[in-house]
């Protein structure tokens, strides 16, 4: 009986390799470069829409839908680029960023979420825009970054988002990597670096010079979303970095 079992048992052992091996199906390659169907969904401020990136004519499109609806509103027509990225600005109106040919010269525009009333809000030419603070609790402003008046540097602005105009809040001098504003939006810190060594300045008004309040060699490091300042250690989009991409979309 044993010696049956064993027979048995090397029976279904060769039988079973003798199965031809399954191939895993091949995915194609263009699955990995294609742009998802959906992607950064976000909820507007009173919580009665949501939005996200979907392709339209192959691009990433903004999409706006009432909560509860059947379908969504498109509310941008990009066919040449991808939106690099987009924030509610308020319960009526998006903010969204692109470039021109892959150049990575952000432009910021301002639409409805109606798709109405489309405005390009720091469209110049070889400039790159980049979100220092949405200003959540400001009604049509916030503040941005720009290499306008020197390619190589980044000074911050404040923007208002109906009207396009601007006013400067500093210079940098060229080695400020960072700024990062206070809960009422007021640009209050800024970060330099010689490479080596990085030094936190700071400010108790816009209207007061910059002035160095702790230097950390790069052994040491200190945390950005975190200062003083804020009543909480949680600031995703109110701190701008020059070394990262200009856009917090998804934060």
């Amino acid at each position: 009986m044993k010696n049956l079992f064993i027979f048995s048992a090397m029976l279904a052992i060769l039988f079973a390799c003798e199965q031809p091996v399954q191939k895993a199906p091949q995915i194609p390659l263009e699955d990995f470069f294609r742009n998802p169907e959906k992607t950064a969904f976000q909820l507007s401020p009173n919580g009665e829409y949501f939005s996200y990136l979907a392709p339209w004519e192959s691009r990433l499109n903004v999409f706006v839908q009432k909560i509860g609806a059947d379908s969504a509103v498109r509310i941008t027509s990009e066919t040449a680029r991808d939106i690099a990225g987009y924030l509610w600005k308020g319960d009526n109106r998006i903010l969204f960023l692109k470039d021109t040919g892959g150049d990575e010269n952000y432009h910021l525009y301002g639409v409805n979420i109606d798709g109405s009333e489309l405005k390009g809000l720091t469209v110049f030419e070889k400039v790159r825009t980049g979100i220092i603070d949405d200003l959540k609790e400001v009604e049509n402003e916030i503040i941005v970054q720009l290499n306008q008046r020197n390619p190589t540097v980044f000074d911050p602005y404040r923007l208002n988002v109906i009207t396009g105009e601007m006013t400067q809040l500093a210079e940098n001098p060229g080695n400020i990597t960072g700024w990062m504003t206070d809960h009422d939006g007021k640009l209050r810190l800024a970060f330099t670096t010689d490479g080596v060594n990085t030094t936190i300045l700071y400010r108790d008004t816009e209207a007061e010079q910059f002035r160095p309040v702790l230097t950390t060699s790069f052994k040491e490091s200190v945390p950005r979303h975190c200062s003083p300042l804020t009543t909480k250690c949680s600031m995703p989009c109110r701190t701008w970095d020059a070394t990262k991409v200009p856009w917090y979309s998804s934060t």
